[in-house]
């Protein structure tokens, strides 16, 4: 695929950027083993490098991934506690703020298992392309939260029942089924992602003057990265106020560290 190193490539950060095609598409891998797992510092490392990406002027097409297996597995599960949230949701709002007001086409390609906020990532993208082994799941809810940020990326990009049937579920979806609702471009082989991804690149981005894509890009994206803005403020705000002083809102967070079933309870 005509990789180049960049300077964003850092073995020891959990973020790295590589340049490709001569510049002209950029590859920002999330590499936190052994899930990716977005923690308050791996978002801040992915802000970072997106950043750096938006204000290079070669570029047409911003690529995400996940390293290794999986593109990932979420927010971390710790950093849902009372004593961590404020902080986690602020640096996963930072991260998919940034992420869809980016100046230029972006791309996730997902293998593996996608959840909570490995989902959120992906969505608050371009199309997604998918490989066919891949896994989709807003599992917030099976813990006793929500997903503030998935939720207001879903409200629009779906039909209310979709959104309601993956938020309110929490269920696994496979990437056929995914494409069915609309949010996933491609689903492809497992082995065939990376092709996959070149394939899309040269296709649509790689002809395309990077002025003219970003002009498009920018009218394009912002009013909903205004209205993401204003509702993901909205939904942040009330995690924390309305959920979090909740038993209920701490319970599943708690009995999955301490690897036991929940008790749920009415306040």
């Amino acid at each position: 695929m005509n990789a180049t190193a960049g300077a964003g490539v850092d073995p020891a950060s959990p973020a790295r950027l590589e340049r490709r095609h001569d510049g002209a598409v950029l590859t920002l891998t999330v590499d936190n083993p052994p899930g990716n797992v977005l923690d308050t510092a791996t978002c801040e490392a992915v802000t970072a490098r997106l950043r750096e990406a938006a204000d290079d002027d070669r570029a047409c097409l911003l690529v995400v991934r996940g390293a290794g297996a999986h593109f990932s597995f979420g927010a971390s599960v710790r950093e849902h506690l009372p004593e961590h949230a404020d902080k986690m949701l602020a640096a996963m709002g930072r991260l998919l703020r940034a992420l869809t007001a980016f100046p230029y086409p972006t791309l996730a390609a997902v293998q593996g298992r996608c959840l909570g906020g490995g989902l959120e990532l992906a969505l608050a993208c371009g199309p997604i392309l998918a490989a066919e082994g891949a896994v989709f799941a807003a599992a917030e809810i099976r813990l006793g939260v929500f997903a503030p940020a998935a939720t207001a990326l879903l409200q629009s990009r779906v039909p209310a029942g979709v959104a309601e049937e993956i938020l309110l579920t929490g269920r696994d979806l496979t990437a056929a089924e995914m494409a069915s609702r609309g949010l996933v471009a491609r689903v492809v082989p497992d082995d065939r992602l990376d092709e996959a991804v070149d394939v899309w690149a040269r296709e649509h981005f790689l002809p395309r003057s990077p002025v003219s894509l970003r002009v498009a890009t920018r009218l394009l994206r912002a009013p909903r990265a205004a209205e993401f803005d204003r509702r993901l403020g909205e939904l942040e705000r009330a995690y924390l106020e309305q959920l979090l002083p909740l038993h209920d809102g701490v319970e599943g967070i708690r009995a999955f560290l301490e690897k036991r079933p929940p008790v749920w309870r009415k306040e």
